[in-house]
């Protein structure tokens, strides 16, 4: 759904007429700031990770002699906490890579690099705030010294503008649900239509639930695929021989 539909669908839901307020009108720009409102409040459901919304590996810069990096929280929600995920370091020679198994933050300190107290050949990081800690500092030796960093994480849909209103769509998985909500509030503080505002909410939270369970329904785990130990001693790395 295009974003010129989505406000047509609004005002036709919310007054009942079919033409739509005129582009740079009150009415138009109050319904494209309502839609990015409602998407963004969308993508922060509570207790809801969408898949649309996943990325399996962002970049976010080379690594270097730290062990902390910063995350850019306007692309990133959260890193992924889903099975098999893993936050990667490409090599530099663009063919071995590093896996870092993501913990909870307050545990990372019972890591550390070499040892652990579960596993002495593991690689650990975590999301500590708006940075991404490893259990260890780089140094110019390491193989993964330069390497790119990947990390697994959900992300935000894009800012809804009246740019291009008839090329951009909106990102919710159920666009229906995001035209029933800004209706819902469109209609909220107009005297005239708010004793529609139970009806059109009602309707958006049923589309909600059945968009979590639908989310739900797919496929979240990711199976790690064997591959061969590259002899440095670390049980995540992998190089080819």
């Amino acid at each position: 759904m295009t974003i010129t539909e989505a406000v047509t669908a609004v005002y036709l839901k919310a007054v009942g007429k079919a033409v739509p307020p005129t582009t740079g009108s009150s009415k138009y720009t109050r319904i494209i700031g309502l839609l990015d409102f409602y998407q963004r409040r969308w993508a922060r459901e509570p207790a809801v990770d969408w898949n649309s919304l996943y990325d399996p590996a962002l970049s976010i810069g080379a690594a270097t002699a730290t062990d902390i990096y910063d995350l850019d929280t306007s692309a990133v929600r959260k890193l992924s906490d889903r099975e098999g995920d893993a936050v990667r370091i490409m090599w530099t020679d663009g063919i071995g890579y590093t896996d870092y198994d993501v913990v909870d933050a307050n545990r990372l300190k019972d890591y550390f690099y070499g040892q652990n107290k579960e596993n002495p050949r593991g690689f650990y990081c975590a999301q500590i705030g708006k940075q991404l800690s490893f259990n260890h500092k780089f140094v110019t030796t390491d193989p993964q010294y330069g390497g790119n960093i990947q990390v697994p994480c959900y992300g935000f849909p894009d800012v809804i503008t009246s740019s291009n209103p008839d090329t951009e769509e909106v990102q919710v998985d159920d666009p229906d649900w995001l035209v029933a909500r800004v209706a819902a509030e469109y209609v909220r503080n107009d005297i005239t239509r708010r004793q529609r505002y139970p009806e059109l909410l009602s309707e958006a939270n049923e589309m909600m639930t059945r968009m979590i369970d639908d989310n739900g329904s797919q496929i979240n785990t990711t199976d790690r695929l064997w591959s061969p130990f590259s002899g440095i001693g670390q049980e995540n790395a992998w190089s080819p021989k």
